[in-house]
């Protein structure tokens, strides 16, 4: 499974401030994020943060990362899956400030990750069988916007222990 940020390894620890600078940082990359439905997001930058969600138990995973970036921050939100059948996926925003950054991951609705099509049930299924659908999609939905909320709630909360 191909990695979907394109960028040289760097461990550096860098401090979070809210302005860009003009200059590129020493340890700016040039990253290309390649999005489900968009164009590829390109920008240098440094990587200022990144949670991972993954659990052996669990047959998707989340991962998200923050860069400041040389006209602002960019926030990325990937989904990676187990099986090979499934495709792995980026969304990726620029934004002007690391407020707006912040409140796009904190309201970010995982239920759009969802896949519908495979709770499509046959044409002739009868109304419990329907009903039995939409309530397995709901749950799926629900477990998905939870997960998703608890590793944003846990890297918010290692934010502010450090």
């Amino acid at each position: 499974m191909p990695y979907m940020t394109d960028r040289q390894p760097n461990d550096h620890v860098l401090p979070l401030h809210d302005a860009p600078s003009d200059t590129h940082p020493a340890d700016a990359l040039t990253y290309c994020l390649r999005r489900v439905g968009a164009r590829p997001l390109e920008f240098t930058g440094v990587e200022l943060g990144m949670a991972m969600s993954f659990n052996p138990e669990l047959p998707w995973w989340y991962e998200f990362n923050i860069f400041r970036s040389d006209s602002g921050f960019v926030v990325s939100i990937k989904r990676f899956h187990v099986s090979e059948d499934e495709t792995d996926y980026c969304r990726a925003w620029h934004f002007s400030d690391l407020d707006a950054a912040m409140s796009a991951l904190e309201s970010y609705d995982a239920a759009q990750d969802v896949p519908v099509g495979r709770h499509m049930p046959p044409s002739d299924a009868t109304a419990a069988e329907l009903a039995a659908t939409a309530f397995q999609l709901r749950a799926e939905i629900a477990e998905t916007r939870a997960h998703f909320a608890s590793l944003v709630g846990e890297f918010l909360h290692d934010l502010d222990e450090t």
